[in-house]
């Protein structure tokens, strides 16, 4: 039925005729990632956002007006980590011929997705990229480069944005850097696995309860929940399209508290701080 539908879809917009004003669209896969092109292109691009609020990005299904969208635009700006954009790469390309697709992690060691005793997931790389500062520099210098060929009218802007940008990420990062400085308890208990680049630039460990998709088994909340004893940890992350209640039975076990964070939000610099601020208030 969906190969139906996505038939369905390419004739549809194939055979519509093509707006006269469409030259200055480009799609990205999340919401973050608009805040960086506007950050950069300000005004003067639009952007297609293919995973609305709300939804996670792991296993999206593009909803059809994205798709129309689409084939508006010059380019799309994936994650290039995420198992969505694999499973659309070659509909979209099919949808629009001119389409340029950018993977955004170009330049970036990616980490290993999370393994445990009885899987391995070796094999799977972590996306969140988008949440440690230093790999936001790369994903801003790929998004540049794709911007200053799909507009090169606007080359100057761009360069201009992007410089301001550079500075903004490296006074973050500083701050960053600052307010964990002091922390002796460097552990990061969270549910699903999304800080593991943030905690390679800032020397912390992640410590998640999710592993490969899936909810934590009897043993590994076990495990969590000496490990939490043993190191002092009392605070659970979880970010906010997750159901919170294995992170709230665990926190009944440790005597802590459930944190919400929101690594999704379009204001990355207000989520990198306000993230950073939880962690540091850990004692």
């Amino acid at each position: 039925m969906k190969k139906l539908i996505f038939v369905f879809l390419v004739i549809l917009f194939a055979c519509q005729p093509k707006p006269k004003e469409l030259a200055n669209m480009i799609s990205v896969s999340i919401l973050p990632q608009k805040y960086f092109v506007d950050q950069i292109a300000g005004q003067l691009v639009q952007v297609n956002v293919l995973v609305p609020p709300g939804s996670g990005p792991h296993n999206y299904e593009v909803l059809p007006s994205q798709m129309k969208d689409l084939t508006r635009s010059k380019a799309w700006l994936q994650i290039g980590l995420l198992t969505f954009e694999d499973v659309w790469k070659t509909k979209f390309a099919e949808i629009n011929k001119n389409l340029i697709i950018v993977n955004c992690a170009d330049g970036i060691e990616p980490l290993a997705g999370i393994q445990d005793d009885d899987h391995d997931h070796s094999g799977a790389f972590d996306p969140h990229i988008w949440l440690a500062p230093a790999e936001v520099k790369r994903m801003a210098q790929n998004t540049l480069n794709v911007l200053k060929t799909s507009f090169p009218e606007h080359i100057p802007a761009f360069e201009e944005n992007y410089n301001r940008f550079i500075l903004k990420v490296d006074s973050i990062s500083a701050k960053i850097q600052e307010q964990l400085a002091p922390l002796k308890n460097r552990n990061i208990l969270i549910f699903h696995p999304a800080l593991a680049y943030y905690a390679r630039q800032f020397n912390l460990q992640q410590i998640p309860l999710e592993l490969d998709g899936k909810e934590p088994s009897p043993k590994h909340m076990k495990d969590i929940v000496d490990l939490a004893r043993k190191e002092n940890i009392r605070i659970i992350f979880i970010q906010k399209e997750f159901d919170s209640e294995n992170a709230l039975q665990l926190s009944r076990e440790i005597g802590g508290e459930v944190v919400v964070i929101d690594p999704l939000d379009y204001n990355w610099e207000k989520q990198m701080l306000d993230i950073t601020q939880k962690i540091a208030s850990q004692k």
